[in-house]
C-alpha cells in the first residue's frame, strides 16, 4: 500500500517536471524574445548543462504543471470515485465534475503562472540575475497584494485556454479511450505473436543447420 501511495504521489510530480523540462526553455525564449534571452543567458553564465536546459523560472513552471497533473489524474478520479453520490454517477456527471475540478485547480495554478512571469521579470533586471523566489513574492505582494498572483480575469483566461482539453481528460480516459481499446490490444497481440513466430522459425532453421550459426 505504501508503494502504491508513493507511486500516486510521484507520478504527477514526474509528469509535470518532465513537461517543464521539455517546454520551459521555449516558453522563456518566447517571453523574452530570442535576442534578449540569449543576452540574459550570457549574463547568468550558467555552467551546468541541466540549468541551461531547464532555463530560468523552471520551478514555478513545473509547479503549475504538477498542480494540473494532480488535478486531472489524481484528485478528480479519486474524489469522484469515493465521494460522488453513486446514484448520480454517469458519463455526463464525470465530464462536468472534471470541468469543475479543473476550474478549482486552475485557481491555484494561475498563482504559479503569475509567479513564473514575475520571476522572469526579476531575472531580466540589470541584464540578467539569478531568481530569488522569496524576494519576488515579497516585492509583488508589497506592490499589488494578492492581485499580483490571482485575479478573476487571469483565472478566466486560464480556464478558457486549459479547461476544454485538460478538464475533460478524466471523462476522455473513461469513456472515449475504451472504445478503441479492444482493437488496439488485439493488434498489439497480433504483432507480438507474429514476432514470436518469426523468432521461433529462425531458431528452428538454425537448429536444422548448425553450420549457419554465428558465435562471434
Amino acid at each position: 500500500r505504501a508503494k502504491s501511495t508513493l507511486k500516486t504521489i510521484l507520478a504527477p510530480v514526474l509528469a509535470g517536471s518532465l513537461e517543464s523540462t521539455v517546454a520551459n526553455r521555449a516558453e522563456v525564449q518566447r517571453y523574452f524574445g530570442p535576442a534578449k534571452f540569449a543576452s540574459i543567458e550570457t549574463k547568468l553564465a550558467w555552467s551546468s548543462p541541466l540549468s541551461r536546459l531547464c532555463a530560468p523560472a523552471f520551478l514555478s513552471n513545473a509547479m503549475r504543471n504538477v498542480i494540473m497533473c494532480n488535478t486531472s489524474f489524481i484528485i478528480t478520479p479519486i474524489t469522484y470515485k469515493l465521494y460522488y453520490p453513486q446514484e448520480k454517477k454517469s458519463k455526463s456527471s464525470l465530464f462536468w465534475y472534471g470541468m469543475g475540478m479543473n476550474f478549482a485547480g486552475n485557481a491555484v495554478a494561475i498563482t504559479q503562472q503569475a509567479l513564473w512571469g514575475r520571476a522572469l521579470d526579476y531575472c531580466a533586471e540589470n541584464g540578467g540575475r539569478n531568481i530569488k523566489y522569496g524576494e519576488v513574492i515579497r516585492n509583488s505582494l508589497k506592490k499589488e497584494g494578492m492581485s499580483a498572483f490571482f485575479t478573476v480575469p487571469k483565472w478566466g483566461s486560464r480556464i478558457l485556454m486549459n479547461a476544454p482539453v485538460q478538464g475533460s481528460l478524466p471523462w476522455f480516459y473513461n469513456n472515449v479511450l475504451p472504445l478503441g481499446e479492444g482493437t488496439v490490444l488485439g493488434a498489439a497481440r497480433w504483432v507480438v505473436c507474429s514476432m514470436s513466430k518469426g523468432n521461433q522459425t529462425a531458431f528452428d532453421s538454425a537448429d536444422s543447420n548448425p553450420g549457419a550459426r554465428s558465435y562471434s
